[in-house]
């Protein structure tokens, strides 16, 4: 029985010895070599005198190393940190007190740049994966619990302190034996790794083919610095499934680039993170009948996702939204309307909430934020039984299924209505000629200033052109009073989603 993430990879090390487990780049590791490796690190971080449970980060570029870093913290019953290497030093040291980090991990090209950014004084010890050889590569006898903390992603926060989420063992475990069995996935696929590790979205990568033994191929970062460059990257990798956020997919395809021969060994492409766009699922499926299009939602606070859609039908040329679908296996999700009931009605309209083993434990060190978002679901008084408010509104159709509509704190009160940026968003997107669209809102004191706002990329349509066909789609108060017409790439975050706060800038400027 599986209990602790760590024995997926050292199981399929038993099966699959000498098999490519780990690639990246030019370089590669068997399932073997990377566990020996693995455990000596591990035995060598519980030999200095690491404490079971202690939160551990490793700071540097995607590598098979960066792999072994997580494999070894979690072999030493402790839980991994990832650090981006981009953060400004604040965020880094934040990150590092908020862990009460002794130990990092780092390699011989990030090593400098994390001491540099270090505070004078600081006692943290460093231990460079990449010197490190010998000792003993025999398997620890695992003191950890299924319900023990496997790791601690930081998300931003909305006061500038990141937040840490809490992820047990248990909470991948129910998440990577649902992905396995429903995309049906086996020691003969090839999984891609695009998403960062500090990205919740990397889970499904890494811990779908450790459970299997599939290889993963680590997508790097001279692959992501010219995107186009992923379509020959996928092919010549022999890449099965593959999961991005909906930008990528978008970018792929107005790249123009992309042919229908292009990915022969694809099964899978999964989409989450943010709005999949009917036409960009269009324009894929047009492309590549032989795969499999699934949206997945799911907050970092879920595990990576709750809820699924298998997209079954190409999107029609006036939809404006693909669901977010019905909630996976051992998960449950809820509507809660503005009287504050919890509803699971066709119809329903609401806050998202969501329960089930999934469900993280809360933010590291901060019981005030745990408080507000992770809440007793009120329909229990019998046990502990923790709900997490998304923050998401959501809307149950016909079908049963969950429609994404926008953020809560997306929500805007404008000219006296209450209107949901989303909703602008997905008829925006729906116009054909439109390759992506966000919707902005600035609220300001000055009266000129405000008002709702749009960054569209399209070839085809002027601004004229444009809010013409918005305004058969939406009322005459939801139509951007500014839009950006824009070609080349829009303001992203290092996980590729939608820079908001820079495109509201650009908008608005």
């Amino acid at each position: 029985m599986t209990t602790l993430v760590q024995q997926y990879f050292s199981n399929s090390a038993r099966r699959f010895p000498d098999k490519a487990g780990l690639n990246c780049a030019d370089d590669s590791s068997t399932f073997r070599d990377s566990d020996l490796l693995t455990n000596a690190i591990a035995n060598h971080i519980c030999a200095n005198g690491m404490e079971r449970g202690s939160f551990i980060p490793f700071f540097m570029s995607k590598s098979i190393n960066s792999i072994h870093s997580i494999l070894s913290i979690l072999k030493s019953d402790c839980a991994y940190v990832p650090i981006d290497v981009a953060s400004p030093p604040g965020r880094i040291n934040s990150i590092l007190e908020v862990s009460n980090a002794s130990l990092v991990i780092v390699d011989k090209a990030s090593k400098e740049l994390f001491l540099s950014h270090l505070p004078d004084g600081s006692k943290i010890d460093i231990l460079v994966i990449d010197e490190f050889s010998g000792g003993d590569t025999s398997e620890r006898d695992y003191q950890n619990l299924s319900i023990d903390i496997a790791y601690v992603l930081f998300t931003s926060g909305s006061t500038g302190v990141p937040k840490g989420v809490m992820i047990p063992h248990k909470a991948i475990i129910d998440y990577i034996d649902w992905c396995v069995s429903e995309y049906e996935l086996s020691s003969s696929d090839v999984i891609a790794n695009h998403a960062p590790l500090y990205f919740d979205n990397s889970t499904f990568d890494l811990y779908t083919a450790f459970s299997t033994g599939a290889e993963l191929h680590l997508v790097h970062d001279a692959v992501n610095a010219v995107l186009p460059s992923l379509i020959k990257w996928i092919r010549n990798r022999k890449i099965s499934t593959f999961f991005c956020v909906p930008s990528v997919m978008s970018m792929l395809l107005r790249s123009r680039r992309l042919k229908s021969d292009s990915f022969p060994d694809l099964r899978h492409m999964i989409a989450a993170g943010e709005v999949l766009p009917p036409d960009v699922v269009r324009g894929w499926m047009e492309l590549y009948p032989h795969v499999q299009f699934t949206n997945m939602y799911g907050p970092t606070e879920i595990t990576v996702d709750c809820s699924f859609h298998v997209i079954r039908e190409i999107p029609t040329p006036d939809q404006q939204t693909i669901p977010i679908g019905k909630a996976r296996p051992n998960m449950e999700l809820f509507v809660r309307t503005e009287n504050g009931e919890l509803q699971q009605a066709v119809g329903a309209r609401g806050e998202l909430l969501v329960r089930g083993t999934s469900v993280a434990y809360g933010y590291l060190g901060d019981s005030e934020k745990t408080n507000k978002a992770f809440i007793q679901n009120p329909n229990n008084d019998v046990f502990a039984d923790m709900l997490y408010c998304t923050g998401d509104l959501v809307e149950i159709d016909a079908q049963g299924d969950y429609l994404f509509l926008g953020r809560a704190d997306e929500q805007i009160k404008y000219l006296g209505y209450r209107i949901e940026l989303g909703e602008i968003e997905a008829a925006l997107t729906s116009i054909d000629g439109v390759d992506e669209g966000v919707v902005v809102f600035n609220d300001s004191d000055k009266p000129e200033e405000t008002g709702i706002g749009a960054l569209v990329s399209s070839e085809t349509l002027d601004e004229k052109a444009l809010l013409a066909e918005l305004r058969d789609k939406v009322p005459p108060y939801m139509v951007p009073s500014r839009v950006l017409l824009k070609t080349d790439d829009f303001p992203r975050t290092a996980n590729e989603k939608y820079d908001r706060k820079s495109i509201k800038r650009l908008v608005f400027r």
